[in-house]
């Protein structure tokens, strides 16, 4: 089984990509958001993903994840019938892993149905099977109830871990790149993601730690 590729992307498309290890290109399916985390990376680069082996009667196939969390909800949504490895990929492009929680928790069926192949019965049955998987996860929901300065905090928040792992994935220590990332966004709070790695980038290369 294979649970991490550690190589080059030789290919990217919006829902799969191939990744050159050491000469030989496997084939990832991915979310669009991975795919579009993908992107800010050239071919020169070695990039990571987390990956969860789905081995089927006719075939092996691989999905590839940028943070651990995203697998675990992979895993979860999974095990609703109904929901296939493509449909729960779909979900994941759709919502964050916070929003995801969120919508379970206060079972959103309309969110879910805005999903591409999830209709009213399939929502229905997600959001009765997983509504307890935020807490089984340890996932803090408490934010469902707080004012929208909390509810930013958890977006920074997934900003930073989708940084941070970026930065990891190019091979830079994770405490240096935290306390880049956290300063820059203390100046920033609003910079996007691929903002926060290109300063983030250039900050490591000026030693500014």
């Amino acid at each position: 089984m294979i649970g991490k590729l550690r190589g080059f992307i030789d290919s990217l498309q919006e829902d799969k990509c191939i990744i050159d290890v050491m000469g030989v290109g496997y084939v990832v399916f991915l979310s669009n958001k991975t795919a579009q985390f993908l992107k800010q990376f050239s071919r020169e680069k070695e990039i990571s993903l987390i990956i969860e082996t789905n081995v089927k009667e006719d075939a092996i196939e691989l999905y590839g994840f940028a943070r651990e969390i995203e697998k675990i909800w992979f895993c979860e949504l999974t095990k609703v019938q109904g929901v296939g490895a493509k449909v729960a990929l779909k979900i994941l492009g759709f919502f964050s892993v916070e929003d995801l929680a969120k919508a379970l928790t206060v079972s959103d069926l309309k969110s879910f149905s805005k999903v591409s192949g999830i209709g009213p019965k399939l929502a229905q049955r997600i959001v009765t099977e997983l509504k307890d998987s935020p807490r089984k996860l340890g996932i803090d929901t408490e934010f469902l109830s707080e004012n929208n300065t909390q509810i930013s905090n958890f977006s920074e928040n997934e900003i930073m871990q989708d940084a941070l792992s970026a930065l990891e994935n190019l091979g830079y220590k994770k405490s240096d790149a935290l306390q880049v990332i956290s300063v820059i966004l203390k100046n920033k709070p609003e910079v996007t993601l691929e903002n926060l790695i290109t300063a983030s980038l250039r900050d490591l290369s000026k030693g500014k730690i």
